[in-house]
């Protein structure tokens, strides 16, 4: 593993928001990139979008349903006492809009919840937002129309996004429009994600992709934190009955040997 240098990247002080398409993805993808910023005395707020109802009735999707929860409701309330616990560990401060993700109702036209994003991050330092692989549908939508956005703040960054960086073994490197076929997941045809592919390398011509490296107690920080999304680690396939979370601790050895979680930035920073 490559020796971390204790030079901070002065793109994580100040004031940085990492976008969240659902209540796991900013712990999951940059949660050590997270805790290091939070140590270093950046003020880091986890913003997840489609946060879901916790009032809602409605009854579950699928994987909601294979999570053990009845309801739309009982689903938002756990998950966000987990992302709560996960956002604690790391130091960071986590806030949840109510738009629902698929397949329950939005709540808001994709207008709306763009403005609502817009607003929630207006003079942040840096804004991280899903780079890749959008392999949700939700996260495609959210992604592409943020990365088309004139958002206020001084720096924009792609993250890609985990376990599906690490499932698909995507080693990213060099420019973002030199991306791998977009993977499969979440009941997306292939002429979709080859569009979102497409949509995202026009739109993001001049990122390249970069680590960001974090020391081992940055590690261990997002381990813990991890952990704390009880409802959704074995959806993730990140907890296995008998081997525990080893395939979660692989996914963060990976990412050592890979140099750190992974982020695009505009050529010019």
């Amino acid at each position: 593993m490559r020796p971390v240098s204790d030079e901070f990247d002065e793109r994580f002080l100040g004031r940085v928001v990492v976008v969240s398409p659902h209540l796991d993805a900013a712990v999951l993808s940059l949660g050590a990139t997270m805790a290091r910023a939070a140590e270093a005395g950046t003020q880091v707020e986890v913003l997840t979008v489609f946060g879901c109802e916790p009032t809602s009735n409605a009854p579950t999707g699928d994987w909601d349903r294979k999570s053990g929860f009845v309801s739309e409701g009982e689903a938002a309330k756990q998950r966000r006492i987990e992302d709560r616990k996960a956002c604690s560990i790391l130091g960071v401060a986590p806030r949840w809009f109510d738009f629902g993700a698929q397949p329950y109702e939005r709540r808001g036209s994709m207008e709306e919840i763009i403005a609502a994003v817009r607003a929630a991050t207006a003079g942040a330092d840096t804004v991280l937002i899903p780079g890749y692989p959008l392999a949700h549908a939700d996260d495609a939508a959210l992604g592409n129309e943020l990365l088309c956005q004139d958002l206020k703040c001084r720096w924009l960054g792609l993250y890609a996004e985990q376990p599906h960086t690490f499932e698909h073994r995507l080693a990213l490197r060099g420019p973002v429009e030199a991306l791998p076929a977009a993977s499969a997941g979440s009941g997306r045809l292939p002429w979709q994600r080859a569009a979102d592919a497409f949509s995202l390398q026009r739109a993001a011509s001049g990122f390249t992709w970069q680590r960001s490296a974090a020391h081992g107690r940055h590690r261990h920080m997002k381990l813990q934190a991890v952990k704390q999304y009880e409802s959704q680690l074995r959806g993730l396939r990140l907890l296995h009955t008998g081997v525990g979370h080893l395939r979660l601790r692989m996914m963060l050895w990976y990412e050592a040997r890979q140099g750190g979680e992974t982020i695009a930035w505009p050529n010019a920073t």
